[in-house]
C-alpha cells in the first residue's frame, strides 16, 4: 500500500510541536542593563547574562577577520562577562569557584584589549580561552 503524506497544515504543527519546545531549551536570554549588574539577585541570572552575550561570539571563533562592527560587539560582550565574573564571586563556591571566576574575567579583559585594537587573532584567541574557562567552570559547578 502506497504511503500517503500528511495534510501540510497537520506537517507543520507535528513539526512545531517537537521543534518549540527543543528551542526553548537554552539558557534563558537576558539582556540586563550593565549597571544594574551588581543588583543581579542569583548567579543563575549572572551567568544567563554572560551567556546571552557570550555565546554568539564563541561561534565566531575561528574567524581570520572581523568587521568594525563584531569588533565593537566583543568589546561589549568583554565589559559584560568580565562584570559578570566580578558579580559570580558574589556566590562564591569556594576558592576554586573564585579563582574561575577570576580567569574567566582577565579572559574578557583581554578580549576586549583585541578588540580595541583590532587584533583579530588576540581577540580569537581569547574567545577560545574565554569558553574554554566557561566549559571548565561549568563541569565543575554547574
Amino acid at each position: 500500500m502506497p504511503r500517503r503524506a500528511l495534510p501540510r497544515p497537520l506537517a507543520l504543527a507535528l513539526t512545531l510541536s517537537f521543534a518549540v519546545p527543543i528551542a526553548a531549551c537554552g539558557a534563558p536570554v537576558k539582556n540586563t542593563p550593565l549597571a544594574e549588574f551588581p543588583t543581579l539577585p542569583t548567579l543563575s541570572d549572572v551567568m544567563d547574562n554572560a551567556a546571552t552575550s557570550a555565546d554568539p561570539q564563541f561561534k565566531k571563533i575561528g574567524q581570520a577577520a572581523f568587521t568594525d562592527a563584531e569588533l565593537a560587539s566583543f568589546a561589549a560582550t568583554a565589559e559584560r562577562v568580565a562584570a559578570a565574573a566580578v558579580k559570580a564571586r558574589d556566590f562564591s563556591k569556594g576558592a576554586e569557584f573564585d579563582a574561575l571566576a577570576g580567569r574567566l574575567e582577565a579572559k574578557a579583559k583581554a578580549l576586549g584589549a583585541a578588540a580595541g585594537s583590532k587584533d583579530a587573532i588576540g581577540a580569537v584567541t581569547a574567545l577560545r580561552e574565554m569558553k574554554s574557562v566557561c566549559k571548565e567552570c561549568h563541569s565543575k559547578f554547574k
